[in-house]
């Protein structure tokens, strides 16, 4: 009777122990990397997606960003886990930040498998393909997002790239909650294709769904300023600086506009904040010469050598280049940026 019993108290726990194993160890260590994970806790495993879970916000907001990692994973080995695409777009976010983009796509693309129509895991595919250079994945995964934002919102997804336009645009519908990522995104692609009044509409939109993306407000200012809207392009350049003094691609803007209206002073100050004299000289001098002003250019490239002559080998070669487009009157609108 005593070995009887004593077999099924084995057996009973050899089973629990195969539960637990199986519930909260067989993690996919294809989406961890960091500490092992043997020295991240001695805790007992958690019991549900929940408590996994829990325990993920409390290492994140405590920034034991291994341990989060570690523990989001942990909440995907249950049977009935409900949130694994939210849980998956969050490892992708935490790797992001590490950064690992391979396991940060890697995740996102998990998330979709569990939910094709997860908002975030496809604008944040956007962002990382459109900024490695694959721009046409990564307007497709912007249109995406913005189409299963639609679903959200219980209306028609029918956004392609073929039916794209700046009316379509100033017809779609959104709220607090939509992805203003996506549509500031989905501008600079069009920005950058010389479709500018297409861009600003998205820039727009991105706008009024959160008017803290101070991104979308720099890159409206830019697309004025590409299509030669100054006045337009200062007001929102401005008020990017008003938001944010000391952000350098906005005061990098602002003064490209002061050299476009002629105003090289002001242009020559707005640099100097944030730059060394010789590099804001420099600076100045090489956008005139993308204006085709190379003449002008000159005295500020030739500042910029006599305040560090033997450094600044970069104003050298700007120097170089506008005395060539003199000699040969060209008109500088085939130079390259660097």
């Amino acid at each position: 009777m005593w070995i009887r019993t004593s077999a099924i108290a084995l057996a009973v726990a050899l089973l629990a122990g195969c539960a637990s194993s199986n519930s909260n160890d067989d993690f996919d260590t294809s989406l961890y990397a960091g500490k092992p994970v043997e020295s991240l806790t001695s805790a007992e495993p958690p019991k549900s997606e929940e408590e996994a879970l829990a325990r993920g916000d409390m290492a994140l907001a405590n920034k034991d960003i291994d341990l989060a990692l570690y523990e989001y994973l942990r909440s995907l080995t249950f049977s009935n886990a409900k949130h694994k695409d939210k849980t998956l777009y969050t490892v992708g976010k935490i790797h992001q930040t590490k950064p690992d983009l391979v396991l940060a796509e890697r995740a996102f693309k998990a998330s979709l498998q569990e939910n094709p129509d997860n908002v975030g895991a496809l604008e944040e595919l956007g962002a990382l393909y459109s900024r490695s250079g694959r721009t046409d994945e990564g307007m497709s995964y912007f249109i995406k997002a913005i189409n299963a934002d639609l679903i959200r919102l219980k209306l028609t997804p029918d956004l392609t790239q073929e039916t794209i336009s700046t009316e379509r645009i100033a017809k779609l519908e959104y709220d607090s909650m939509s992805p203003d990522g996506a549509y500031n995104g989905l501008g600079v692609l069009y920005d950058v294709k010389g479709e500018h009044e297409l861009a600003q509409s998205l820039f727009v939109d991105a706008i009024e769904i959160n008017n803290n993306n101070l991104d979308a407000i720099i890159n409206l200012g830019y697309s004025y300023y590409m299509s030669q809207d100054y006045a337009k392009a200062m007001v929102y350049t401005k008020a990017a600086l008003n938001r944010d003094n000391d952000n350098e691609k906005a005061l990098n803007n602002l003064a490209l506009v002061y050299l476009s209206q002629g105003q090289v002073r002001q242009a020559l100050n707005v640099f100097s904040r944030h730059l060394s004299p010789p590099e804001a000289l420099n600076n100045v001098g090489y956008f005139l010469i993308l204006q085709g002003k190379a003449e002008q250019a000159i005295p500020y490239l030739q500042q910029a050598i006599d305040k560090n002559p033997t450094y600044y080998e970069v104003a050298n070669k700007n120097l170089e280049r506008a005395l060539s487009m003199v000699r040969q009157g060209a008109s500088g609108s085939s130079i390259t940026i660097q």
